[in-house]
């Protein structure tokens, strides 16, 4: 049995009409958007954004999760690695980082600057998941090899009860669900709208 955690009303986003959901535990909302919209602005990227602004003054404990990235000086004077990631993310010491990442099959002296966009997005949501019970998440730039490895991860999460909302492509959406944990919500330009 699920709870519904909370009830999402429609709402418009950049002149896209975003339908009506229920978020539960235990479930993921997979929201397929066009990659741009009609004057060629992207979508994905800043959709994820639009959801935590919309969501977060009601839902205690939602996060938005991005993948670690090093700008400026940082990136010269010390880079990250995996462990180093984790520990700082989750505020543990000890084996508890080396464990995580052992489960996303990541060396843990790897530095972050070297890991795909799958694996580090893996890494994030993984981390993000061990502190909080909803997240907003997005698939963009994950590629075709990478999106099984980073669905089973978000999976195994959504069967220990998390919930979340995910953004992806509307172009490279496959045919049908695999999980029934999932819902998935097609939005296309103009005011057709697939569920």
């Amino acid at each position: 049995m699920t709870n519904t955690i909370f009830h999402s009303p429609k709402f418009e986003f950049k002149g896209i009409l975003i339908p009506e959901f229920n978020m539960e535990s235990g479930k993921l909302i997979r929201l397929c958007l066009p990659n741009f919209d009609s004057k060629g602005n992207s979508l994905v990227q800043s959709f994820p954004n639009e959801l935590m602004n919309q969501f977060e003054k009601n839902i205690p404990k939602i996060k938005l999760s991005k993948e670690y990235s090093e700008s400026g000086i940082w990136q010269f004077m010390k880079s990250f690695t995996v462990e180093n990631y984790i520990t700082e993310k989750l505020n543990v010491v000890g084996n508890k980082s080396k464990i995580i990442a052992e489960y996303l099959e990541l060396d843990s002296k790897e530095k972050l600057n070297n890991l795909t966009i799958g694996k580090n997005k893996a890494l994030a949501i993984k981390c993000n998941f061990e502190k909080y019970d909803i997240l907003i998440f997005d698939y963009y730039g994950v590629s075709a090899n990478e999106i099984t490895f980073l669905e089973r991860i978000v999976d195994a999460e959504i069967v220990k009860g998390k919930c979340g909302i995910a953004v992806d492509r509307l172009e490279f959406n496959q045919n049908e669900e695999t999980n029934k944990n999932i819902e998935r919500i097609k939005i296309t330009m103009g005011n057709t709208v697939y569920i």
